[in-house]
């Protein structure tokens, strides 16, 4: 059985991206030495964000980021609220059952929040960072863990621009 592998400029502008996106992750921490996240969103997010056209990944990287930006936002005023008003219980399937009530609550919010900002297909994105926001809450430090995403998603969808500006590709 022979396999056919075409290797086309998308594939080539997605992994360029991801070059780019390392090179803007290292001057971001010669800036911030203690930085040990790994870029792993940035590095998704330009494959991601690779589209035909500039002006394609320009209209859903925009999107995208007000997405992230939503799911962010309503994530950690949930987490916030969720300190506050979840009770310390012993019991941990009233705890569990609260907690849930809080994702639903969340993720319901956030699809709304998000198709009221025209956010389209990355609806379901928003929901997916505010549940990842609320069930990491016990993370050191969620707040910042919560801008860095947001970093994160701003290097991948520049550098995924960056490429697209720099190599045209000649169907587009």
């Amino acid at each position: 059985m022979a396999f056919k592998i075409h290797i086309g400029m998308r594939k080539i502008k997605s992994i360029l991206a991801v070059i780019v996106s390392f090179v803007i992750w290292q001057l971001l921490r010669c800036v911030l030495p203690t930085l040990e996240m790994h870029p792993t969103f940035a590095y998704v997010y330009s494959i991601i964000e690779m589209r035909e056209s500039v002006q394609k990944t320009n209209d859903f990287g925009k999107l995208r980021i007000m997405a992230t930006l939503i799911g962010l936002i309503i994530g950690l005023a949930f987490v916030t609220a969720s300190f506050y008003l979840t009770p310390k219980m012993t019991s941990e399937l009233l705890q569990a059952t609260i907690e849930l009530v809080f994702v639903l609550l969340a993720a319901l919010f956030s699809l709304c929040v998000a198709e009221i900002f025209g956010c389209k297909d990355f609806c379901g994105a928003a929901a997916i960072i505010t549940v990842i926001c609320i069930v990491s809450r016990h993370q050191e430090d969620i707040y910042f863990y919560a801008i860095m995403r947001v970093v994160q998603t701003l290097i991948g969808v520049i550098s995924a621009v960056i490429i697209n500006l720099c190599i045209r590709s000649k169907k587009a």
